[in-house]
């Protein structure tokens, strides 16, 4: 985007704020219900993560409760709608209407899920991942992010601006992550809530195998720079030579890229000509209705670098590969970690693609190889080890609304 671009994005922005803050003072003397919970994820484009199962855990346990989700994507509307769920655009009639009446908005990043010019009086910020990588307020590197006179200025001229510390209530899995997630929020540390991940539910519940009969294997990079770094040639290089053996273990081998590096995924099947490759499958979004979680129990192995979802995967005491092919680029250009990287990885760090086959082979024949270390990490980081989460944070939300 050039200089003359982004000066007028900048003016339909604020043109765009002046004509909302009208309406945001005129929704503040609509009275708030207890029983309205507003819903929303990864910036209102998808339906997935903790607010989806705890969004569904309350439109089944708490009829009381009129939980709606407000999504920016037709598609995701739709969708919900035909699971018989309240669904709108965030910023329809009926979107800033339930807005303006909520008394509960409940979000995986911040009210950029909801209409963000409608916050409702207690924002419940469920994150997306137990924290490895530094973030917020802790993340150095990017701390341009979270420039505070910058927001304490846009707070000032536009009053319904919120940020994600801006919640009245976080969670953690465990006593670990609950001090580093109050750390980057700056919030007291009493306000994150031990309780579990509401999607790791999903990890409890039996499902029918619906992707094949070989011995599965899903890997999951975690994004770059949010998205601004390509990743593809990360992914690459060496990945199609390992195709052969694969076979010969009768293993697929399933690719996810994280949510900011969808647009690349055209890009990424050129590359490796993935229609020429018999055991290496890419998953996209509308494969899995943009959900992993619906399925990550049903693979046998798990390989990440730095996402916060071996975390989770933990709770299935399955074999776990790390592949931190830029570990030294990473630390020092994207994400400083919270941890140094070897305490708290418990399997195999690889370099290249043939010694992670290598290690499929072995965890196909012997997956109990590292499990004393992944039971010690799981027991660090899960105080919780069932399918309750969802339960337990709808309890402290009612806590909160009664006090």
């Amino acid at each position: 985007m050039d200089k003359d671009s982004r000066l007028l994005n900048y003016v339909g922005k604020f043109l765009l704020y002046a004509l909302m803050t009208p309406i945001y003072w005129t929704s503040r003397l609509i009275p708030k219900n207890n029983n309205i919970w507003i819903f929303g994820a990864w910036f209102g484009e998808q339906y997935n993560d903790n607010s989806k199962y705890l969004f569904e855990y309350v439109n089944q346990y708490h009829p009381q409760i009129k939980a709606i989700w407000l999504s920016k994507n037709k598609i995701i509307i739709d969708q919900i709608r035909t699971k018989g769920y309240h669904a709108y655009h965030a910023y329809s009639i009926k979107g800033f209407i339930y807005s303006a009446k909520a008394k509960v908005g409940i979000v995986n990043m911040g009210i950029i899920d909801l209409n963000k010019f409608i916050p409702p009086d207690t924002i419940i910020n469920l994150w997306h991942g137990i924290p490895l990588k530094k973030i917020m307020y802790d993340d150095e590197i990017n701390k341009s992010l979270t420039n505070n006179r910058i927001k304490k200025l846009k707070k000032l001229v536009f009053p319904f601006t919120r940020y994600p510390e801006n919640s009245e209530m976080m969670i953690a899995c465990a006593p670990e992550d609950q001090k580093n997630i109050a750390s980057a929020f700056k919030l007291p540390v009493e306000k994150v809530k031990i309780t579990g991940y509401p999607r790791n539910d999903a990890l409890f519940v039996p499902k029918i195998d619906e992707l094949s009969n070989s011995h599965k294997v899903l890997y999951t990079p975690t994004h770059r720079r949010a998205g601004k770094i390509n990743v593809g040639k990360l992914l690459v290089n060496g990945i199609f030579e390992i195709d052969n053996e694969l076979n010969k273990l009768n293993t697929t081998l399933y690719i996810k890229l994280h949510f900011y590096h969808q647009n690349e995924i055209g890009q990424l099947e050129n590359t490796i000509n993935i229609h020429n490759l018999s055991n290496i499958k890419i998953v996209k979004d509308k494969d899995i209705e943009g959900d992993i979680y619906t399925y990550l129990s049903k693979f046998d192995t798990l390989i990440t670098d730095y996402s916060s979802i071996y975390f989770d995967y933990l709770l299935t005491n399955k074999p776990i590969i790390f592949a931190p092919f830029d570990l030294d680029d990473y630390l020092k250009n994207d994400r400083e970690q919270y941890y140094n990287y070897n305490d708290v990885t418990p399997g195999p760090k690889c370099s290249n693609w043939s010694e992670i086959c290598k290690w499929i082979g072995l965890f196909k024949t012997h997956p109990s190889l590292y499990c004393n270390e992944r039971e010690s990490i799981k027991n660090k980081f899960h105080q919780f080890q069932n399918g309750n989460s969802s339960k337990r944070i709808c309890e402290e939300i009612l806590k909160l609304m009664s006090l």
